[in-house]
């Protein structure tokens, strides 16, 4: 089983350290995988205090790792602190390879970066996707319909998730139209209705698939309660993938890490 979150750090910047950390506490229990941050701080210089940041108290109190670090500003002069998008990781998570992209018109205000991560677990690998969508539906569309068309959803994975801090509100037949410019189809998606952000979808190949891949039952959205209760109010999604048995594919499958290249050259094994 894989278990996503994604979450926007924006809604609880206004959050002392110790409420923070009291917020994040409870999802602990989630035994989280994979966990996406939007405008998130993160301190790139390791001579600041770590825990004076948002990032380090997630990573420490849930027990991740956070694996990359997007940003398309760098911090303004004087400032250490950042603020951007970050992928963290679980035990058991590899990341093969990382990276970020733009999407949307050089720019002009619907230009965005795109952070993914691409992860494996037990064997069956799944491309993150992590960014912020406009606010404008329009905008959200052009940026979507950029996003379905690059290159790295052209190549086969075992799922593909797609992580945003705001909702698109799109019709079922809006989304096929817009996932027909990649591989793969929408086969779950989550909203977060109530407060308008947060959006998490599990994309699977529309053919030739390396994984059978099965959504576990709905988690519970964010709520007026979630909020009282204290408790960082995220979207999660688990679901179960396993590779195929009748998958006989043993060709490299790139992007890989430098030691992932290394082993699959050496012992001709396929990762993605």
């Amino acid at each position: 089983m894989i278990r996503i979150m994604t979450l926007d750090a924006a809604s609880h910047a206004e959050h002392s350290l110790a409420q923070l950390r009291t917020s994040i506490e409870p999802l602990r229990a989630q035994a989280i995988d994979l966990l996406c941050c939007q405008s998130i701080g993160h301190v790139k210089d390791g001579r600041s205090t770590p825990r004076r940041e948002a990032s380090h108290l997630l990573a420490e109190t849930l027990g991740l790792t956070c694996s990359c670090f997007a940003s398309r500003r760098s911090p303004a002069k004087g400032k250490k602190v950042g603020k951007g998008l970050a992928t963290f990781t679980g035990t058991g998570v590899w990341v093969l390879n990382s990276g970020s992209f733009t999407i949307g018109n050089a720019g002009e205000d619907d230009e965005e970066i795109v952070q993914f991560a691409l992860i494996r677990k037990n064997g069956a690998s799944v491309l993150a996707l992590n960014l912020h969508l406009a606010a404008a539906e329009q905008v959200q569309k052009r940026q979507l319909a950029d996003l379905f068309s690059h290159a790295l959803l052209k190549d086969p994975y075992g799922a593909v998730v797609l992580c945003a801090d705001r909702a698109a509100p799109l019709s079922s037949k809006q989304w096929q139209v817009l996932a027909a410019r990649s591989s793969y189809n929408l086969q779950h998606h989550l909203l977060d209705s109530a407060n308008g952000c947060g959006l998490l979808c599990l994309l699977t190949a529309r053919s030739g698939a390396a994984s059978a891949v099965t959504v576990r039952h709905p988690e519970p959205q964010p709520s007026g309660a979630d909020k009282h209760s204290g408790a960082l109010a995220g979207l999660t999604l688990s679901f179960d993938i396993q590779r195929l048995t009748a998958d006989k594919c043993y060709r490299l499958v790139f992007p890989l890490s430098f030691r992932e290249q290394w082993l699959g050259y050496r012992e001709h094994r396929a990762f993605a």
